[in-house]
């Protein structure tokens, strides 16, 4: 018994001392639902990252060259699965669509377009979170595939990481309705 509670508490005290936090972005509850419905097929391909956002700590800039990882901070998660869930949470919604799924899914033989995003650029640097991407709509009724290139800065109003990571949320955010725009 005695051994049982030692053990205990020795995993309790490593495990208070090593308490990481675990952050997300990409709250789509307050998404406006969309008035028109489309019964469109959409396929979205899992979102490329850069490296650095692939890694579980979170990482900002301190200079234009050198990357730091923000103490105790980490995604919660495959932040590539994540972003990837954001965006069909947000068309879906959106668009009032039931009918957009990630890519490549099962049991489906018909697509009506498909979404590929590369994100290059997502950091924080001198209070401004950057990001950076191109996206592809392949558009199979009408035969186009067609590219773009987004841009957008966000200031972050505080201090905190959860400021920061509000930046980049409404950044990737205008990310994804640009790209409902384009649809």
């Amino acid at each position: 018994m005695k051994k049982i509670l030692l053990t205990t508490l020795i995993a309790l005290f490593f495990g208070a001392c090593s308490s990481k936090q675990l952050y997300t972005i990409g709250d789509t509850t307050n998404i406006k639902r969309g008035t028109k419905s489309s019964g469109e097929f959409i396929a979205v391909e899992r979102v490329e990252l850069p490296s650095y956002l692939m890694d579980s700590p979170i990482y900002k800039k301190k200079n234009p060259y050198h990357l730091v990882k923000i103490d105790d901070a980490n995604w919660i998660g495959d932040i590539d699965k994540h972003l990837t869930r954001v965006v069909i949470s947000y068309l879906q919604k959106s668009l009032n669509n039931p009918n957009i799924y990630p890519y490549p899914w099962s049991n489906m033989d018909h697509i009506d377009k498909k979404i590929s995003i590369t994100i290059t650029k997502f950091i924080a640097y001198k209070n401004i979170v950057t990001l950076e991407a191109n996206y592809n709509i392949l558009d199979k009724n009408k035969k186009e595939n067609l590219s773009y290139l987004f841009n957008t800065k966000e200031i972050i109003k505080g201090k905190s990481i959860e400021y920061m990571l509000d930046a980049m949320e409404k950044a990737y955010f205008k990310l994804i309705e640009d790209i409902n725009l384009k649809l």
